[in-house]
């Protein structure tokens, strides 16, 4: 990667990799860096004036989340999802999360009920103090509560074999202007749901959440 990508100096920042990642993944998020390019730790470092540690683990956490790979002897290369490959797995993934849902009601521990509510409760800070990697961090584990929570293996085999393109798209929805305040309303319906034990009402929650979410991404892209 070459000067060609206009990233901000965190020079004058408290620099952590949290910081790093929130500036790469915006700028891959919104095409500043395409698919396909190379990210490259030594210009990172002079670009962004940091040293090359917490640029690695920039690299780590992004992915992680399915931004980009990293290749022997290449570097780090950006990843590339279609828009029809996102929609079309949000098919499935509105009636796979609904089905989780309707399952969470029913087969729910106490345990998996109360770390929901405190995952949420988390939620409504990071939304307060515009903590938009951390919310996004929240919103998977959120999900992933429900998910492991129904208790259904098959359900969580083919959740996690989405879960690259999972990333990519909660990461271009929630950064649309907005969307992480209603998200957060739709999570908090959904729990309200979810601690009555309302498998029906969960359900129709839980698939409406993914239904208006892809319509923010096909929309922003």
């Amino acid at each position: 990667m070459k000067n060609s990508f206009p990233l901000p100096s965190l020079n004058h920042l408290e620099v952590l990799p949290d910081k790093i990642y929130s500036s790469l993944e915006g700028a891959i998020l919104r095409g500043r860096i395409k698919p396909g390019d190379r990210l490259i730790e030594d210009e990172l470092s002079r670009s962004l004036g940091v040293s090359r540690g917490p640029i690695r683990e920039a690299f780590r956490l992004l992915e992680k989340d399915g931004l980009i790979r990293r290749v022997p002897r290449k570097g780090a290369i950006v990843e590339s999802i279609s828009r029809e490959d996102i929609s079309e797995i949000y098919e499935v993934i509105g009636i796979l999360e609904g089905l989780a849902a309707k399952l969470f009601c029913k087969k729910a521990t106490d345990d998996e009920l109360a770390r929901l509510k405190q995952i949420y409760e988390e939620m409504e800070i990071e939304v307060k103090k515009d903590h938009f990697v951390r919310y996004q961090r929240l919103n998977r584990e959120f999900h992933g509560v429900i998910i492991d929570g129904c208790h259904n293996k098959k359900i969580k085999e083919i959740y996690e074999n989405f879960q690259k393109q999972l990333r990519w798209f909660q990461k271009i929805t929630l950064s649309y202007m907005g969307r992480p305040e209603i998200s957060l309303a739709e999570h908090k319906n959904m729990l309200k749901a979810f601690l009555k034990r309302d498998g029906e009402k969960g359900e129709v929650l839980a698939r409406e959440h993914i239904e208006r979410a892809t319509a923010i991404y096909l929309k922003a892209t």
